[in-house]
């Protein structure tokens, strides 16, 4: 009301009715859709080899010197940088998948080591005295012990994943993309479009990390259960 300058800064209002237009399109939930898809694929498959990385540093030392200093750089590096030379590697609707996935292998792979490494030495002397094989002690050991520490780094991850992979989509402007209706909207000011597919993207973000607590929660449940009687 101050601004007065929708241009500028649109009101509460037109963004609702910009998002309640969006929805008697058919084009917006296809949009959706795919940003959705390329942002979780990378997301899983960035989780899948930040815990083959953090299991590989966690029980053997020697690499994770080498490791570190990889995702050292991965983390350090500027998105735009990682975007602009996978636009010259990738195609423009696999740009989205491949930042996604950079952002979240660091974050799943340092909070799996950490949580390798917390687990308790008198615990581990049990299961030698008990004779646990291998199997049973990443079962009963160290999957509880990862776990907080894997349900953390995932909802960090996802949330990070849906800001880079958008602002891939902004750069590379893949067809039906979020990222490409955002740079749309720059380019014919209107601003109440920008708002509103910000919005979108909140909502996407929140309902993502939502269900894979959900889903952890139910996987945890057991595990924390033996954890809590050893």
């Amino acid at each position: 009301m101050i601004i007065d300058m929708d241009v500028i800064f649109a009101s509460p209002l037109d963004t609702i009715m910009t998002i309640g237009r969006f929805l008697t399109e058919a084009s917006f939930y296809k949009t959706i859709g795919c940003t959705f898809l390329r942002i979780a694929a990378g997301f899983f498959l960035g989780t899948a080899a930040g815990v083959i990385l953090g299991g590989l540093t966690g029980f053997f030392k020697p690499l994770c010197a080498l490791f570190k200093s990889i995702i050292d750089i991965v983390r350090a590096a500027p998105v735009a940088s990682f975007i602009i030379l996978a636009l010259i590697w990738f195609k423009t609707g696999r740009v989205p998948v491949f930042i996604a996935f950079l952002t979240v292998v660091p974050i799943i792979w340092s909070n799996v080591t950490e949580g390798i490494a917390s687990v308790d030495v008198k615990i581990l002397e049990m299961a030698e005295v008990y004779n646990f094989t291998p199997s049973q002690k990443l079962k009963k050991i160290y999957v509880p012990a990862v776990m907080p520490y894997f349900r953390s780094a995932a909802v960090t991850g996802a949330g990070f994943a849906f800001k880079s992979g958008v602002a891939a989509e902004v750069i590379g402007s893949p067809a039906f993309s979020i990222g490409r209706e955002l740079y749309e909207a720059k380019v014919y000011l209107e601003t109440a479009e920008l708002f509103a597919w910000t919005a979108v993207i909140i909502i996407l973000s929140v309902v993502f990390e939502k269900l894979l607590v959900r889903f952890m929660g139910r996987q945890n449940g057991g595990t924390e259960k033996y954890h809590e009687k050893l």
